[in-house]
């Protein structure tokens, strides 16, 4: 069964687009970059059994998840800061830097949490041309609200526990930029 985010409609259903692969399931389809067969729900995901045809065949998902969550929390922290897309982006090592993925939770939490989704556009448009392009389709999603599947366990349900151990650092990075939203 083949699950994706509906995050990739719009790139699944838009014209032919060549894709280059950068390596561990990740394919940059012209600065939209798709993660395959990753153990866990990301926007820009799409799971189970894909093969990819050279010159024809077609990606059909079996079914769609909602990468949005609908948050029943809300996070707190002693000290208010606004992260500084010039400043943060691209900082830090690894495919996400953690100065991305702050904003990413950063541009997230207004999207969700006070409807601000174009202030939260312009902090991606700012930080997408100074970062990975991974990055920069985890920050276009993180606009529209769009998380990894350990944030949806943090916002949903409560339990941090999933966003916490996600990734090297990225998880940590996600949640104070959340927080830092709220």
């Amino acid at each position: 069964m083949i699950e994706a985010s509906r995050g990739l409609r719009p790139l699944l259903a838009g014209p032919l687009r060549r894709g280059v692969e950068l390596g561990a399931g990740y394919v940059d389809f012209g600065g939209w970059v798709v993660a395959f067969g990753s153990a866990v729900r990301m926007p820009n995901g799409c799971a189970g059994p894909v093969r990819l045809w050279i010159g024809g065949g077609s990606l059909e998902p079996d079914a769609w998840w909602d990468p949005r969550p609908v948050p029943r929390i809300r996070l707190d922290v002693d000290r208010q800061w606004r992260p500084d897309p010039i400043r943060l982006a691209g900082r830090g090592s690894g495919l996400t830097p953690a100065g991305d993925d702050i904003l990413a939770g950063y541009a997230a939490g207004l999207t969700l949490f006070h409807g601000r989704r174009q202030e939260a556009e312009e902090i991606a448009a700012v930080a997408a041309p100074r970062t990975t392009s991974l990055s920069a389709t985890l920050l276009r999603h993180a606009a529209r609200g769009e998380l990894p599947e350990p944030a949806h366990r943090l916002l949903e349900d409560g339990d941090p526990e999933p966003l916490r151990r996600f990734g090297h650092s990225s998880g940590r990075a996600l949640l104070l930029g959340l927080a830092l939203a709220c």
